[in-house]
């Protein structure tokens, strides 16, 4: 009876270094590994493995996220200080969006969620396993969410988050196609790309679900002289304002109704935008005279 399933053999192999305090999932990840042609060598804690750091240089390193001694973050900022451009895969039993966002932003060279997806993984592996730091020291990652399509997904939820909040959009989350839309997108400004992409589309929707439809159309659009993303939010924004003043005749308790604010948020957004409810009732007795 074979332990583990049959792997296709690496045309190059790679020397690992893997780190994990569970003990019998330590034991199954490095088999399959070694059953793919790698040479493994494992630690059980992030201390030991800086110390077998100290004597061997391996192609690249998987921990995994959550250990007791030492997490496995926190022993990415070690590797880093101590051995640049070494790569890093986390690997976790949560693909929680913190835990993402913080392991992109800190430059870990992976992400991957237990139960490993052995294609992934192996696939990975092959493209990071010739970075290591004798070959480009202090290589940096910008494309690691091209790598880990999870990670996208992940980051684009927080992402979200954070531009609502900053926008004041009302939306929400996203469409399972839509999610699958930016999985899919290639990403060759990282990070950065995929948060003009998420600003975009939280500044444009009126909805609280971002569609697919709204996500290939920010995309797709190669327009190379569209205002940035808060000024064009900020005219659209002073534009409905002028219109509901004008419906309203100038009256400001009946435009924070239609406007479906209250009297005090109302008046922020008159004073924000320079405007003053006294010309449009001069405005509306014009029209009436």
């Amino acid at each position: 009876m074979k332990l583990i399933p049959e792997t296709k053999l690496s045309e190059f192999p790679a020397q690992l270094l893997l780190v994990d305090d569970d003990l019998s999932l330590l034991k199954l990840l490095s088999l399959r590994l070694e059953s793919a042609g790698h040479l493994v060598t494992t630690a059980e804690s992030g201390p030991e493995a800086l110390e077998i750091l100290k004597q061997m240089t391996p192609d690249l390193v998987l921990s995994d996220l959550r250990m007791d001694e030492m997490d496995g973050l926190t022993l990415f900022d070690e590797i880093q200080t101590l051995y640049p451009g070494l790569p890093v895969i986390i690997l976790t039993a949560h693909g929680t969006i913190p835990d993402a966002v913080q392991a992109t932003r800190r430059g870990v060279a992976g992400f991957l969620t237990k139960p490993v997806d052995k294609n992934q993984l192996f696939s990975l592996i092959d493209e990071l396993k010739g970075t290591r730091p004798i070959d480009q020291k202090n290589k940096d990652y910008p494309d690691v969410l091209n790598r880990s399509p999870l990670l996208v997904q992940l980051m684009a939820k927080q992402l979200l988050n954070e531009a609502a909040n900053r926008l004041e959009s009302q939306a929400n989350g996203f469409a399972p196609e839509a999610l699958e839309l930016l999985a899919k997108t290639p990403w060759p400004g990282s990070v950065r790309q995929l948060q003009g992409v998420i600003e975009q589309c939280a500044g444009l929707t009126n909805q609280p679900m971002i569609t697919a439809d709204l996500v290939n159309q920010v995309l797709t659009d190669k327009s190379t002289s569209l205002p940035h993303l808060s000024e064009a939010r900020a005219e659209f924004e002073k534009a409905y304002l002028i219109k509901v003043l004008r419906l309203a005749e100038g009256k400001v308790t009946k435009a924070a109704e239609l406007a479906g604010r209250n009297r005090t948020d109302f008046y922020k957004l008159l004073n924000k935008h320079s405007l003053e409810a006294a010309r449009f009732k001069e405005e509306a007795l014009q029209k009436k005279g």
